[in-house]
């Protein structure tokens, strides 16, 4: 049992019951106790379960007993219905397997190739291993797919959100990341930072080491970086540039930093956003255009925003997080400016 909260008070929660200030402590537990928030949930199911006890001891028993008279008679005829159908099913199936399995491959050439969806959650950094033994770094809240086996004369990979390659040299097979509005990144063996969220204005292709092609549809020209360049893909202008990239900045999120050189606070409330699984609200548009340089590693959402408080004009305020069917709603955090 935690030593701040007992099950009394647990379930006092449950029902809406504790004082304001008990409400705000037993809140912040959760979001800070990993332990405490799974006994909660647990408690909670066995709330449900009572009363749900409590209301079949009201139950019509004669009333229920036609219910279930008129089910049985329904199932009944359903498992008729059934067994014909089951029948059918015994000589259809196999011939629907043979065609679907040996003659249309056959006829077609080629089999569907099985794909592999990585996800990666809020605050979550997940690393995987492709098929080929190259390396990716998968950054809060996106996806990569890739084939179980590259074949052929490309290694060819999605990419939804943002992703570190650090790709197996192959002069025989070129390493293809495909984003959103088919901007496609290429390389034979090498290390880069694609960040591609569909809500995002600007992609951003950023060279590690080595060599990368970047092409775009719509673009009749492609982008050839050098090592410490960047590549600025607008999807909805389908413009392209090439800047020059601080690299320790665009991929220091890998290693479980935020760090920020002189960031618009529009671009840095949505990094927050998504490291942190929240949905931050800029209040006055001015705020937007405010620039900050700092490093973050292990603080926490709220201690971020008042270190940012304290360096700008700027107020702040989280809302409550509920438990909502063994889940808890989203937490929205509005900030305004002091001025």
């Amino acid at each position: 049992m935690n030593k701040f909260f007992d099950e009394k008070q647990i379930f006092s929660y449950l029902d809406g019951k504790l004082s304001d200030d008990e409400r705000i402590n037993f809140e912040e537990l959760l979001q800070s106790s990993p332990e405490f928030r799974t006994e909660v949930q647990e408690i909670a199911r066995v709330y449900r379960l009572s009363e749900n006890y409590k209301k079949q001891k009201n139950v019509d028993v004669s009333t229920a007993w036609d219910a279930l008279s008129r089910k049985i008679a329904f199932l009944t005829f359903r498992e008729k219905a059934w067994n014909f159908t089951r029948t059918a099913a015994a000589i259809l199936l196999p011939l629907f397997l043979l065609y679907q399995y040996v003659l249309w491959p056959a006829v077609s050439g080629k089999v569907s190739e099985q794909t592999i969806t990585l996800s990666s959650a809020s605050g979550i950094i997940t690393k995987a291993v492709l098929p080929d033994g190259s390396e990716v770094w998968l950054n809060s809240q996106s996806e990569l797919t890739y084939p179980q086996r590259f074949k052929g004369r490309e290694r060819t990979v999605r990419l939804k959100g943002e992703a570190y390659f650090n790709v197996v040299s192959d002069k025989k097979r070129r390493f293809n990341v495909v984003t959103p509005h088919r901007m496609t990144v290429s390389a034979y063996g090498t290390e880069f930072n694609v960040n591609a969220y569909e809500d995002n204005n600007c992609y951003k292709v950023t060279l590690v080491q080595g060599h990368v092609e970047v092409v775009a549809e719509g673009l009749s020209e492609k982008k050839d970086l050098k090592q410490g360049e960047q590549a600025l893909f607008t999807p909805e202008t389908k413009e392209m540039i090439t800047v020059k990239a601080d690299t320790y900045v665009e991929t220091a999120w890998k290693e479980g930093k935020l760090v920020f050189r002189r960031e618009k606070f529009e671009s840095l409330t949505e990094k927050l956003s998504r490291k942190f699984g929240v949905k931050i609200v800029l209040k006055d548009e001015k705020l937007k255009d405010y620039e900050y340089t700092a490093t973050f590693t292990d603080e926490s959402l709220e201690e971020i925003l008042e270190l940012l408080k304290r360096s700008a004009p700027i107020t702040y305020a989280i809302s409550e997080q509920r438990l909502d069917d063994d889940e808890f709603t989203e937490r929205i955090v509005m900030i305004r400016s002091r001025q």
